[in-house]
């Protein structure tokens, strides 16, 4: 009886084990402890960190950045946002989905962040192939990263406008030095 009994509790240990391998593989990830990560100030629950895989971008090259956003409260945190790369404090901007396949964010949307407590978004974004424009027009941004952004050192961060309140707030990641050159 005390070898079955001991079976029975291995398997159920395997079987909670493998639903926890499998919940995890997703965009929205579980909690992990990256020590490698630097944060942003978190707000509403939620923090934000960027990493570049470069920190040197030429004129017609990628421009990768990973993307975490972590739910950080006690509870399930739903909001509507305006996600944005912004270059020397809004000197230059360019607004991203965080949270859906396309990155593109249009005119007038909202990327939704809907997270558990305890889950992340991540995301691997080229942000030269998203639309950017200077920090102050009255147009919304569409250019070629390196057609509107000269050669340059700049601050990249990833701010996060909160637009369900009736005062705006922000979520604003860690702050990375980039250089952009004029040719490959």
């Amino acid at each position: 009886m005390k070898h079955l009994l001991k079976m029975i509790e291995i398997l159920l240990l395997l079987l909670l084990s493998f639903e926890l391998i499998i919940g995890c593989q997703t965009k929205y990830e579980s909690n992990t402890q990256d020590s490698s990560k630097r944060w942003g100030e978190p707000s509403n629950g939620i923090r934000c960190s960027i990493i570049v895989e470069s920190k040197h971008w030429s004129n017609g090259g990628p421009a990768i950045v990973s993307v975490t956003v972590e739910n950080i409260s006690e509870g399930k945190v739903d909001l509507k946002t305006i996600p944005a790369f912004t270059l020397n404090e809004m000197q230059y901007w360019c607004p991203v989905n965080i949270a859906g396949d396309d990155y593109n964010l249009p005119a007038n949307a909202r990327s939704n962040i809907s997270l558990e407590k305890g889950a992340q978004i991540n995301s691997m974004i080229d942000i030269s192939k998203l639309g950017w424009d200077l920090g102050i027009s009255s147009i919304w941004p569409s250019k070629n990263l390196y057609s509107i952004v000269p050669a340059g050192k700049y601050k990249l961060r990833l701010d996060i406008e909160i637009v369900d309140g009736s005062e705006p707030q922000w979520i604003r990641s860690n702050e990375i030095s980039v250089e952009i050159s004029e040719k490959i």
